[in-house]
């Protein structure tokens, strides 16, 4: 496996978001109404009524990774549905899932799933691994190892003005995301968190290798853009 691919791993985020309808949560009733703003109290009514919507995934992902990983009862660690959120940590990961009420459209759910804290890089790259998330995670995110100077980048870029790249980026450059049109995916930049998106997502290892490429060809960790 290449040295680039193990470099980052500690620092990876592997992500899948979705939205869903409030209504639609198991835990959802008659007597319920659905929220029309978003604050501290419609939040956490979301969390408490989408217990049983997250128990039901958490139980079948259970049994993936206790079947395929060949995991025993002991190796796999279960954070109960609370607040909204649960994780089961393997000796490999920890995944994770989330609901939050949608702070833009409170009739919505916002469902984050991620695989956090990689041990192993070559985890990634097993059949087993492979066949658990093949086509889930569309996204990684990335912790530089420093700041990233947004407005210095974005000069760089422009003056290089690399093929297949559509750069964008806000007046006071807290933020730039280039889309990368034969990769069909994002790469978005802020001065503490590199996102990467990608149209068709392939098994996680496949994903990490496309990050990092985008990563080493438009914010190399040696970039002077990064203080």
């Amino acid at each position: 496996m290449p040295e680039s691919y193990v470099e980052p791993v500690a620092a990876v985020t592997l992500v899948r978001t979705r939205r869903s309808r409030v209504r639609d949560l198991r835990g959802f009733r008659k007597s319920h109404q659905v929220p029309e703003e978003y604050n501290e109290h419609t939040a956490a009514f979301i969390a408490r009524i989408a217990a049983d919507d997250i128990a039901e995934h958490l139980e079948q992902r259970f049994a993936d990774f206790r079947r395929q990983l060949k995991c025993r009862r002991t190796d796999l660690v279960v954070t109960e549905p609370d607040t909204g959120s649960a994780a089961i940590t393997t000796p490999w990961f920890e995944y994770q899932i989330r609901a939050t009420l949608a702070e833009d459209d409170p009739t919505e759910v916002a469902w984050r799933w991620q695989l956090a804290e990689l041990k192993a890089a070559q985890q990634l790259d097993s059949p087993e691994i492979a066949g658990l998330f093949q086509g889930f995670f569309d996204t990684v995110e990335f912790c530089p190892p420093g700041s990233i100077d947004i407005a210095e980048l974005i000069d760089r870029l422009e003056d290089l003005q690399p093929s297949g790249v559509v750069l964008d980026y806000d007046r006071q450059a807290t933020w730039c995301s280039l889309q990368l049109t034969k990769a069909s995916a994002v790469l978005t930049v802020t001065p503490d968190l590199l996102s990467f998106t990608i149209a068709s997502p392939p098994a996680p290892a496949a994903l990490l290798n496309a990050f990092l490429q985008a990563r080493s060809s438009f914010v190399p960790p040696n970039n002077p853009t990064i203080r």
